[in-house]
């Protein structure tokens, strides 16, 4: 993979360009999963072990995002439950051209927490064409929320979830850290350790996103 060395932003939260998109509903791609190369130099990634599968114990987890060079100027992030109706759904405008984006599912009054044991769709679409959806370079994957207390002994993939949960929450912590603390050269090398662990080694170049 070639990467530029600079840096997406998505801006601060509270900052954020919001833009209202039309629903949509485009045809599967030949690979259901993920495309690129319609607007971008190579498809998105997910940042997880597991690919393109969250196991959080966080009511409104986060999602971390490698953006490649491209040229749109917006990318969607959205979650829908079992049934396909819709959760969240939001727009960001990008500021540069590649970088690891990190997306917080927000605690506002009108987006219910996730439900604990619920499956949940995620997407994640850089938007090359706002007025033809179809062409949408993305990532699709699946989002689970487990619960640390279990009234009953927990069964071996209880336990096994329960352990991924820890383990995808602790990457969040780890990508938080290196964000605060953008001279700490161990933090800074856990995190390539764990890129390369991962096998996405080819992102240690990219700085944080503020």
């Amino acid at each position: 993979m070639v990467l530029m060395a600079c840096a997406i932003a998505a801006m601060p939260s509270q900052s954020l360009t919001a833009q209202i998109i039309p629903s949509y509903d485009p045809p599967p791609p030949t690979d259901p999963t993920i495309r690129g190369n319609n607007c971008s130099t190579v498809a998105p990634e997910f940042l997880s072990s597991v690919p393109k599968k969250v196991i959080t114990t966080a009511a409104y987890p986060t999602f971390l995002f490698f953006v490649p060079t491209t040229t749109a100027r917006q990318v969607e992030f959205s979650i829908r439950d079992h049934d396909l109706k819709s959760i969240y759904r939001q727009t960001f405008s990008l500021s540069a051209q590649s970088g690891i984006l990190r997306v917080v599912l927000p605690t506002e009054p009108n987006i219910k927490e996730l439900a604990v044991g619920q499956s949940y769709k995620w997407k994640f679409s850089i938007i090359c064409d706002p007025q033809n959806r179809k062409i949408d370079d993305f990532v699709v994957g699946e989002l689970q929320r487990v619960s640390l207390v279990d009234a009953k002994v927990p069964s071996k993939l209880a336990l096994w979830e329960r352990y991924r949960a820890f383990e995808y929450d602790a990457l969040l912590v780890l990508d938080l850290l290196r964000r605060t603390n953008p001279r700490d050269r161990l933090i800074q090398s856990e995190w390539e350790s764990w890129l390369v662990r991962y096998k996405f080694g080819d992102l240690k170049g990219l700085p944080a996103i503020k």
